[in-house]
């Protein structure tokens, strides 16, 4: 996922327009535009305005794949080395729609 993926997300997350984050930058609305497609660079100056602005630490801009589904697999009767327990936390939406992704790949494979 590139920086502009990550603003576009983090933005919308927020329920923040193009010209609301532009404006408070002090940017024309086409520029922060060209950030989020990634026809330009954001200048790193701009950088802690903009994780401070969408609340997010200045990492998030640049993560390259979100975790979003946490799995923590359990064997609670110590017998054998079988997991009999999973705990999932989906953290938004899209990680819903991920988990049912797989899961009905999973299945639709199986016939």
């Amino acid at each position: 996922m590139s920086v502009g993926d990550n603003l576009s997300k983090i933005r919308n997350r927020n329920n923040l327009s193009q010209k609301e984050v532009a404006d408070y930058l002090n940017v024309d609305r086409k520029t922060y535009a060209s950030w989020e497609t990634g026809t330009a660079d954001v200048k790193s100056s701009y950088i802690p305005k903009l994780a401070e602005f969408l609340k997010v630490e200045i990492n998030d801009l640049f993560r390259e794949k979100s975790h979003r589904i946490v799995i923590n697999q359990q064997n609670t009767d110590n017998k054998d080395a079988s997991i009999n327990g999973i705990v999932l936390l989906l953290t938004d939406k899209e990680a819903v729609n991920e988990l049912v992704k797989v899961l009905k790949g999973r299945f639709d494979n199986s016939k």
